[in-house]
């Protein structure tokens, strides 16, 4: 099992209306995982624990975790920042 926290971001940037919602999305092996989306917050404060089934693979020096932070719109759809 791999376990990634997402902790938190600072300094997102301002939407030009407002703030952003910011999310997180978590992607590891073609898996992706999300954090609840926070409204608006340029300063978000996840604190979520996101785990990826290792199928009983080890982890060698080419995996990688990929974190993208995007602005959640209102309408169900991602946005970056």
């Amino acid at each position: 099992m791999l376990r990634v926290v997402v902790e938190s971001a600072s300094g997102l940037p301002k939407k030009k209306l407002g703030n952003p919602d910011p999310i997180t999305s978590v992607v590891f092996k073609g898996e992706t995982k999300k954090t609840r989306s926070i409204s608006s917050e340029v300063n978000p404060v996840w604190k979520e624990t996101l785990e990826f089934d290792l199928k009983g693979s080890p982890l060698d020096s080419s995996s990688f975790v990929d974190v993208i932070v995007k602005d959640f719109e209102t309408l169900g759809k991602d946005k970056w920042c």
